[in-house]
């Protein structure tokens, strides 16, 4: 509660979706590898996990991506976004809340479309949690087609606005990604979906890849 009281300012994430964020995380020590958000807007939901990531004994990093310009990628399947949105953000401000809660050792800005301006500096990275909080159907896919072959065997992918009017693309997009064997599915009423990874490799269906570096 005193991580959300900073950050809730910062963070259209309710407390429900918040908290499940931070026991996630906590569950996630003995998963190899740091975390990513894209979408991050004022940072209250990076800061939240950067304050759990810095309770590890071997604390971590966690990579925050935004435009910083608003929501991209717009397209038919989005109901709601046209573009543009959430623009009212900067990388200053971002850091200023990461410096309230303590943790810049813990976080490193990446401002930029995800993953196309970007993700070159972390391509080598492994991850154990991916948070996608980016609105739009073809911004959350592309972020997921990048992260899926760089997580670890049991890490974690967040979508936000799961089953939440406006965000109807990113509804879609979980539930293809569902028919993939190598995850699996809960889907939270809060507005939540939470993937897992069983298992590297291979392919998912109509167009997602993976590859074996996940471990």
């Amino acid at each position: 509660m005193k991580v959300f009281d900073t950050i809730k300012h910062s963070t259209l994430v309710d407390i429900y979706r918040c908290y499940e964020l931070w026991t996630l995380m906590q569950q996630l020590e003995h998963v190899p590898g740091e975390a990513i958000e894209v979408g991050v807007w004022k940072g209250g939901t990076g800061g939240l996990i950067a304050s759990m990531l810095k309770r590890f004994p071997m604390p971590r990093k966690i990579y925050l991506c935004d435009t910083f310009q608003g929501v991209v990628k717009a397209g038919d399947k989005d109901t709601l976004y046209r573009g543009g949105e959430h623009a009212d953000t900067s990388k200053e401000a971002v850091m200023e809340l990461m410096s309230t809660l303590g943790v810049t050792q813990n976080v490193e800005i990446l401002p930029g479309i995800f993953p196309e301006e970007s993700a070159h500096q972390v391509e080598h990275n492994l991850f154990s949690f991916c948070h996608i909080d980016v609105d739009t159907y073809l911004s959350a896919k592309d972020v997921f087609e990048w992260v899926s072959p760089r997580l670890s065997v049991h890490g974690l992918v967040v979508f936000d606005d799961y089953g939440t009017w406006g965000c109807e693309g990113v509804t879609e997009l979980v539930q293809e990604i569902a028919q993939d064997p190598n995850y699996f599915l809960f889907q939270n009423l809060n507005g939540h979906a939470v993937l897992i990874k069983l298992k590297s490799a291979t392919t998912i269906g109509d167009g997602f890849q993976t590859s074996s570096l996940s471990r």
